[in-house]
């Protein structure tokens, strides 16, 4: 995970009690802020209006001091989570409001896995921190459900804030589900600024069938367009709330974009977030999220002239964009960014000490949620990391212990599964939860050669880029025809037989056919075994049992663009 890390191009006056350090304004970045003066944050005209946009994206339960190791992993730095951001969210309002300006305080969904504040308060504490906040509007993120439909409604129960997301809808009325407005319009500084929200359809593939059903979740740009339609007359100022993301790539990314038309992107069933932008008319600003991936400066498609922003997750950053709008022609004359080169503020301490209030509230949450969790189970002697497009340490130790635990000949699970990096050194039960935070438990099953062979294929399917194995030694190459880009797959160092049968293990939320992996569920029940051990347990249970361990990179998952199939092993499977 990375971060902007911008200084602010002016400063930003602070109250004494939020000072850490005097003298206070002598540090280069120091607690510094913007100092937006009158001439700076007077609307420049009768018929020019600024508004100033806060944002935030995935937080994932991310409002707790953390250490920033990506910064410096042997003395990191404490970002200040959501104590830092109301820091500057207080400040900010304080100065808009003598000037008379707009601010707004949004965010793009996915607000609570994936801490134990957030997760073991079932999002509460998180609810209680946004309300803290005074956040305008949150969109749906697939996370949101993690835990099940009622505790999301639980949460949009505790909410002081509207939740949004035109394109959820109730299968049994055909209506638009209660628990969510399709839009909202605020008020702010005289301007009408309508907000839509929009969830992925992935999330249908992303969660457990029974966390979400009774929901449909409709194509995000048909839903849009028509949400757009219906409030653009009565507005300023259209802005939309994506739980779907920018690409990693703009540049590949859009050129992607003009590869397909309108009517394609909306058959392939998921959408980016610069297909909606490009394709849905009238949206002024999107804010997106779901991918962690931020843009330091915004993207404007070409065509429909939206400006996109996203920022990265887990709560290490506050967005801020200032907008010029021109009241008479309801358009946006030009934008700024208060850092010098990006839209996206890193939260460190030292820079925005943290709001005392919130921060107490925090604290509070942390003895609750936290306790009994740093203790310490064992020590890693190498790095463990992640990869989303290979093999990493973090992978393959993960994976092994699944296939271990389970007695099974092979294992492997989604990318999505991992969510932390470890670095080498002594490790607690807060580690193993930050990797796997979402309580999956371990499952085994029998399946044949040739059907362990169109799983991993699945994996591969498109742009896919495959999954974490163990047990196995696979090579692909992604030139080839899709369904035919494994070359060559061995199971404990023998050639896949396609007519064996093998033990396989995953996790329970891949054998309910989620991840693109619909085929598991062709699997009969009678050949499953449900083991109850959830995967984090099992993890944990090793660290104790195994410590001080390495893990090594071993060539079990290799891409090979010149590989070709043997004859034998067409001879297998085919072409």
């Amino acid at each position: 995970m990375h971060y902007a890390v911008s200084p602010l191009k002016k400063r930003l006056h602070i109250p004494q009690n939020a000072r850490k350090f005097t003298p206070f304004f002598n540090c280069t970045l120091g607690l510094v802020f913007l100092l937006m003066s009158g001439v700076l944050w007077a609307n420049g005209s009768n018929s020019q209006q600024k508004v100033t946009v806060l944002f935030t994206n995935d937080v994932h339960g991310g409002i707790v001091p953390t250490k920033a190791e990506f910064l410096n992993p042997e003395f990191p730095p404490y970002l200040g989570g959501g104590g830092s951001a109301v820091t500057i969210i207080n400040e900010v309002r304080s100065q808009a409001e003598k000037a008379g300006t707009a601010v707004l305080l949004l965010d793009a969904g996915d607000v609570y896995q994936g801490t134990l504040v957030g997760t073991k308060s079932k999002g509460q504490a998180v609810i209680e921190y946004m309300n803290m906040a005074g956040y305008d509007a949150v969109t749906v993120g697939n996370h949101e459900f993690d835990l099940g439909k009622e505790v999301f409604m639980a949460m949009v129960d505790a909410s002081q804030f509207p939740w949004v997301a035109c394109n959820i809808y109730d299968k049994e009325t055909g209506d638009h589900w209660e628990y969510v407005k399709p839009s909202v319009i605020v008020e702010k500084a005289g301007l009408k600024i309508g907000i839509i929200g929009a969830a992925t359809v992935g999330t249908q593939a992303m969660s457990f069938p029974e966390n979400i059903r009774g929901l449909e979740f409709r194509n995000e740009i048909v839903e849009v367009q028509k949400e757009v339609d219906r409030i653009r007359d009565r507005v300023d100022l259209v802005m939309v709330l994506a739980h779907i993301g920018l690409s990693y790539d703009r540049e590949e990314g859009y050129r992607e974009l003009r590869e397909r038309s309108k009517e394609e992107a909306i058959e392939k069933g998921r959408v980016s977030g610069m297909e909606l932008a490009h394709y849905v008319n009238g949206i002024d600003v999107m804010l997106s999220g779901h991918i962690h991936r931020g843009y330091d400066q915004p993207w404007v498609d070409p065509k429909t002239h939206t400006i996109c922003l996203q920022n990265y997750g887990n709560g290490g950053n506050l967005g801020w964009l200032d907008l010029e709008v021109d009241r008479a022609t309801r358009t946006i004359a030009g934008y700024s960014t208060p850092a010098d080169e990006s839209t996206l503020l890193l939260l460190t301490q030292d820079q925005f000490w943290p709001d005392s209030t919130v921060d107490a509230f925090l604290k509070k949450q942390q003895e609750v949620y936290e306790a009994g969790f740093r203790e310490v189970l064992g020590t890693t002697q190498t790095a463990l990391t992640r990869s989303s497009i290979g093999e990493g340490t973090m992978n393959n130790f993960i994976t092994d212990i699944l296939r271990q635990r389970a007695q099974a000949d092979a294992a492997f699970m989604n990318y999505g599964g991992l969510r932390a990096d470890l670095r080498a050194g002594p490790l607690t039960r807060e580690d193993v939860f930050k990797v796997l935070p979402f309580g999956n438990e371990i499952v085994a099953f029998q399946c044949s050669g040739k059907f362990l062979k169109m799983i991993i294929e699945a994996k591969l399917y498109g742009s896919a880029r495959g999954m974490t194995t163990s047990g196995m030694e696979i090579v692909f190459n992604p030139n080839l025809p899709t369904g035919q880009r494994v070359v060559s797959l061995t199971v404990n160092g023998e050639p896949l037989d396609p007519e064996k049968t093998y033990r396989v293990a995953t996790n329970d939320y891949l054998m309910e056919g989620n991840s693109g992996l619909m085929l598991l569920r062709r699997i009969p029940e009678n050949m499953v075994v449900r083991t109850g051990i959830r995967l984090a347990d099992a993890v944990a249970e090793y660290i104790q049992d195994n410590s001080p361990f390495s893990v090594a990179i071993d060539g079990r998952w290799k891409r090979d663009e010149s590989a070709q199939p043997s004859a034998e092993w067409l001879e297998k499977f085919g072409q």
